[in-house]
Order: C-alpha cells, then structure tokens, then sequence
C-alpha cells in the first residue's frame, strides 16, 4: 500500500521508526521534513512525502519539495515501482532522484521505460559519518559565526560553491541562501585577519546533524583552512549532544574525501544523483 501526503508531521509519524533505523544514511529524508514540519508557515510550495508498506511495515520513503530531486530511501524493485507509478499517475514532475546507488539506478532504468525520457547521471556523492574528531594540524585563526558584515564575501562564495557542485545559482538566489544561513544562525566562518573558509550544519535529526557548504576560495586552498573549520564546527555539533555528523562528498574530488577522511569521517554508502 502506498500513501502520498503533503504533510511533515503525519509522514514522520508512520515514517521515523523505518528511517531512524539507518539514521544517517536517511539524514535528507530526516532531516528535510522534520525541518518542514516545525516550520510550516515557511513553505513555499507544498511537498510530496510517499511511504510504501507491506503488511503494515514500512518498507520505503519518498520525499520531494518542489523545484528539488525526489529523493529515495534504500527500497526493492516493486516499492520503486509503485512510487514511479503514482508519480506519474498524479503528475507530479521532478527535475532529477537522489539516493542510495543501487536504489537510485533502479529507479532510473524503471523511470526510462515508463516515460521514454532518459534519466542521465548528474553526480555521485560519498557519504560519510563522524563520531570523534580527529583533530587537523593547526592553523591561525578562529571560528566564528557568520555576520551581517560577511554578507557580500559569502553570498559570493555561495555562488561560487553551488557552481562547483553543478548546482548553479544566480546571485539573488546566493544571497537569499545566506540569508536563510544568517537568520537560522547556522553559517560559520575561519577567519585568520581575512575570511579563509566556511561551513554550516543543517538537517538535524534525532542523534545527528548534517555539515555542508564547505568552502575555501582558491587562492587559500591547501593550507588547512577548510580541515580545522570543518573539523571545528563537528565538534562543536558533538558538544551541542550530538551523537555524530556526517556530510556528502563528490566522488570524484579526491581532495575533498582525503580531507574528511583525517579528521575522522568514514564512509556509510554511495549516493548517484539522476537528472532528466
């Protein structure tokens, strides 16, 4: 049996006990619609959230919030299908799918034969858990949160870092991202006299929380900036009661996984990201 619905709360209530069983590897479905449901009013346009159940035990989720991926729990064929089926049934269009490999090439191929609009291969991304820093090499400077005063430095940097990852943003949308960040107090910065490298944490979940936007400009790059920011704030996370961390990596960037890997990240799964 499968259920649509727009709402966080009521999805979370049939939903968390299935996705809080791999926690991390479920912290966007998690972390997304807990957000969603204690801040109702700041929804733009309503989300879909599907759950697909067998003999009344959940057996996989599905989330989308428009203009963004739907997104997909580790699930079998036949749970895919359903979900491709009532996407189709009620027309709801989405730009691409995120989500375990295995899971999001399935539903890639089974997308492709239904609609004969091929799903193509946008990224693949590491996911990583930490539990205890492992502290980088010093470097000058310190964490703090980021200001009103860093406003034009990083909605810069925003735009900078959404076109690396293939996410491309006009500058509107950069400085309304920060905004957000500002507001949420959820942005920091290392600052050694001048801005060096910043991070932000989100999608927190019952044990966890998710650290993203990791970004050093090039000209500052391999010095150990984006090392101790990242490796200030996890553990600034893991003070705050937290059990563990994690955050996504593209594959491909060595640089990056080498980086997470020192201060103590390993890895949980791959994720392929499908675009239509």
């Amino acid at each position: 049996m499968l259920y649509l619905d727009s709402d966080a709360t009521r999805f979370l209530e049939r939903a968390r006990t299935f996705l809080e069983e791999f926690e991390t590897e479920n912290n966007l479905l998690l972390g997304i619609s807990s957000w969603l449901a204690t801040h109702p009013k700041q929804i733009g346009q309503a989300p879909y959230f599907v759950t697909v159940e067998k003999n009344g035990k959940v057996q996989a989720t599905a989330m989308m919030t428009p203009p963004y991926n739907l997104v997909l729990t580790r699930a079998k064929r036949d749970a895919l299908v359903e979900i491709a089926d009532q996407m189709l049934a009620k027309k709801i269009h989405f730009p691409g799918v995120n989500g375990p490999t295995e899971t999001s090439e399935t539903f890639a191929a089974l997308w492709t034969i239904k609609t004969r609009r091929p799903l193509r291969q946008h990224r693949s991304l590491r996911l990583y858990e930490l539990r205890k820093v492992i502290s980088p090499l010093p470097v000058k400077g310190g964490m703090r949160l980021a200001r009103e005063s860093d406003t034009d430095a990083l909605t810069g940097w925003i735009h900078d870092f959404n076109g690396d990852i293939g996410e491309p943003q006009t500058h509107e949308e950069a400085l309304r991202a920060f905004q957000r960040f500002l507001a949420d107090k959820r942005l920091y910065v290392w600052e050694d006299t001048d801005l060096c490298s910043t991070a932000a944490w989100g999608g927190p979940t019952t044990h966890g929380v998710r650290i993203s936007l990791v970004y050093t400009p090039p000209e500052l790059r391999r010095k150990g900036y984006a090392s101790v920011c990242v490796a200030t704030l996890s553990q600034a996370m893991l003070d705050s009661g937290k059990k563990f961390c994690c955050l996504f990596a593209d594959s491909s960037n060595e640089t990056s996984n080498r980086l997470y890997q020192r201060i103590g990240y390993e890895t949980v799964c791959d994720f392929t990201e499908y675009r239509l």
